[in-house]
């Protein structure tokens, strides 16, 4: 029953010291009567052990020399026993009432449980943005039909995801050639192949944008597009390989009409084709993708893809200048001016 579930909140930790305090409060304050936290110092070199050791007597504190962020996840989730798992980033917070949210919820044969996140600064103060935003909350089966079509659906990152047991340990044993140092880059591509992704439109975490995030901008880093590019196409791989392995078919052109692939792939090209990773790529070829994709529903109102495409037709055509503007806008959102922001907001791009 949905009421005796157990949450296990894991925390992977690394020199975050000045973080992983409230991360481990938040995980420890949530309003359910069976959480376990199991927080993995991956080899820290700051203060972070002395942090976390001051809440040894109620959380399994696991110390091990460094390895990175995957294998300190794959090592918290053997201590866990949960039935619901969320991997926390030790920068991020969750709200006290997620577990409510998510048991409200609660079916076997749910394999991923979303929910929308709330950007906070440095300091815990909130910038004003939710992400991911849902103008309509897809169900599960509109979410897999959006993955086989266009390999991709609204999702936030990490801490904004919890997983049933079962998926975790499937997408942890799953054999492939894949390498990515986040586990949300193996969990949230696998989800909807292994079962329903159900979407809570609700802020049930903090994601706090500092500077140091490996997925989010806070400035713009015009070398980081190719990388982006680099790890979507591995990880469509990735995808296309699990959900053969449960009789699914992914597009054999889904990444092409993928629009946040696309966004990737056009500043890539734009801001640094020295480094950009698809061999013969062309302007012309991102833009008919593109054209193309704006028929393919993947989660986005129709006013979303076509402001998606008209962002890609000026950051390919225009002057480098205004391409990167225009890069800074999208990516790094604390930069948009706010007339941006209000005509955003006006054409329902964003809320």
């Amino acid at each position: 029953m949905a009421s005796e579930l157990t949450l296990s909140v894991v925390i992977p930790n690394y020199n975050y010291a000045k973080y992983v305090g409230a991360a481990i409060n938040s995980a420890l304050n949530v309003s359910w009567p069976r959480v376990e936290v199991i927080v993995v110092d991956d080899g820290s070199t700051d203060s972070s052990v002395e942090v976390i050791s001051e809440f040894a007597d109620r959380i399994v504190f696991v110390k091990q020399a460094n390895a990175g962020q995957m294998q300190s996840c794959v090592n918290g989730f053997r201590r866990s026993t949960g039935d619901v798992i969320i991997f926390l980033d030790s920068d991020d917070a969750l709200h006290p009432d997620v577990m409510i949210e998510i048991a409200a919820r609660w079916s076997e044969k749910v394999s991923k449980f979303q929910f929308q996140m709330r950007t906070i600064d440095a300091d815990g103060n909130p910038t004003g943005n939710i992400l991911p935003q849902f103008f309509v909350s897809p169900t599960p089966q509109q979410v897999r039909k959006w993955v086989t079509a266009a390999g991709t659906y609204p999702t936030p990152p990490g801490s904004g995801n919890a997983y049933s047991r079962f998926v975790v340990d499937r997408v942890f044993r799953f054999e492939s050639d894949f390498v990515d140092r986040a586990p949300d880059s193996y969990l949230v591509t696998a989800a909807p192949a292994y079962g329903d992704v159900i979407t809570i439109p609700k802020p049930l975490v903090d994601y706090r944008v500092h500077g140091l995030n490996h997925g989010a901008f806070l400035n713009l880093e015009d070398s980081r597009f190719a990388r982006e590019v680099d790890v979507t196409q591995r990880r469509h791989k990735f995808l296309t390989e699990v959900a053969d392995s449960v009789g699914l078919r992914v597009a054999a052109d889904a990444l092409s009409k993928n629009m946040q692939f696309l966004c990737l792939r056009a500043a890539s090209f734009a801001l640094r084709p020295d480094l950009h990773p698809i061999a013969e790529d062309r302007a012309t070829r991102i833009f008919s993708d593109s054209f193309r994709a704006l028929a393919c529903p993947q989660g986005f109102s129709y006013s979303q893809r076509a402001s998606l495409f008209l962002w890609t037709m000026f950051v390919l055509l225009g002057p480098h200048g205004l391409s990167r503007v225009l890069a800074s806008w999208r990516y790094a959102p604390t930069s948009r001016p706010k007339w941006i922001k209000r005509a955003l907001n006006v054409l329902r791009v964003v809320r």
